[in-house]
């Protein structure tokens, strides 16, 4: 009865990984679509950005002048 009960043990164990695992896969997939989503920010906040630099160099007087 021994062996039996080793086995069923070592099955349960594995049920437990199978599950800590397909709960691990969940996770790195919602991170994934997290930072995915913040890629995507970041990307349109850096065009605003230069959009930005650009329109104040256009806008900004010219230096330089007169002697």
């Amino acid at each position: 009865m021994s062996a039996m009960s080793d086995a069923l043990k070592a099955l349960k164990e594995v049920l437990k990984l199978t599950d800590d695992v397909a709960r691990a896969g969940q996770t790195l997939k919602d991170m994934s679509a997290e930072l995915l989503a913040h890629d995507r920010r970041i990307t349109r906040l850096e065009a605003q950005w230069d959009t930005a630099l650009q329109l104040s160099r256009i806008a900004a007087p010219k230096k330089g002048g007169g002697a």
